[in-house]
């Protein structure tokens, strides 16, 4: 098992994890690329041949490869590796047909992909059946981030915090960012503005590490929907990257699943890449999501 901090540089190093019971599964229906261990084959799959440098994830006929030179932070799950060397990443919610049908909210899933749409982790709400009905899009959360072997990488929790027009400016949306799961390392927090989305992000030492600005008009049909990323405390530096809620067609006007991409710039760290991407999720919640009862 790789090592906190380590960097994954040398020839054939590989980091591995513990087979979960959702990697066999997914597995077994769907050959993803998976995260392999020293030794062992993902099933559906094939041990990558030594000599190439960075860790390895395959698919059958895809290698998947975290490029040389990755850091990983001190205390953060070494799975985390492959999402440090990507500059683009897609959430992609699952539709779920129970919910179009009878109209029955059920916990949110959702596919992480990179730019190839190969799924990388899995995002899968944890929330009980009576808050879910009741509580609507308000309701509080945790979004569970695993691996494509089941194996925790982050955690995402929501609390309650009302949305009625009686406090809509006073009781703004938060969410803490946690990896591993139990250990904060940031905070999104809304801010109230007359009409335009707005949020901070702050990290462990609670400083504004990005500001994200939205569109006045988020509600648009048949378009995508674009949040701009500045450095720092404020919007009025220079944009740094953006988050995209794509237009989604019947996905979207039916069964409410909706798809986002997020641009990182090449020269990002893991550390703020994982900040912005679990602050895509509550942006989805506050804006994107609808009641269905």
């Amino acid at each position: 098992m790789a090592q906190q901090g380590q960097v994954f540089s040398q020839p054939g190093q590989q980091y591995g994890v513990e087979k979960g019971q959702y990697g066999q599964q997914d597995m077994q229906m769907n050959p993803y690329p998976v995260v392999v261990q020293p030794g062992m084959a993902p099933q559906g799959g094939m041990m990558g041949h030594p000599g190439q440098g960075g860790v390895m994830m395959q698919q059958p006929g895809v290698m998947m490869q975290v490029p040389p030179n990755v850091v990983i932070p001190a205390g953060l799950p070494p799975g985390l590796a492959y999402l440090a060397g990507l500059s683009e990443v897609k959430v992609h919610q699952i539709l779920e047909l129970a919910e179009v049908l009878v109209g029955w909210e059920r916990n949110n899933k959702y596919d992480i992909c990179n730019s190839q749409g190969q799924k990388f982790m899995f995002a899968k709400e944890d929330t009980d059946c009576c808050t879910r009905q009741f509580c609507g899009v308000a309701r509080p959360f945790q979004m569970n981030i695993s691996d494509n072997m089941g194996q925790p990488l982050m955690a995402l929790d929501r609390p309650f915090r009302c949305q009625g027009s009686a406090c809509w400016c006073c009781c703004l949306q938060e969410m803490e960012i946690q990896s591993p799961p139990g250990v904060v390392q940031g905070t999104v927090k809304e801010v109230w503005t007359c009409w335009t989305p707005k949020y901070k992000v702050y990290n462990a030492q609670n400083q504004v590490v990005f500001t994200i600005v939205g569109e006045c008009c988020y509600c648009k049909c048949c378009t995508d929907v674009l949040f701009h990323v500045f450095e720092g405390d404020g919007d009025g530096g220079q944009e740094i990257c953006s988050i995209v809620k794509h237009w989604g067609g019947c996905r979207e006007v039916f069964g409410g699943a909706n798809d986002f991409t997020i641009n990182f710039p090449s020269d990002m760290d893991l550390m703020r890449k994982m900040l912005l991407f679990g602050a895509t999720f509550l942006i989805d919640f506050n804006y994107f999501e609808y009641n269905r009862n």
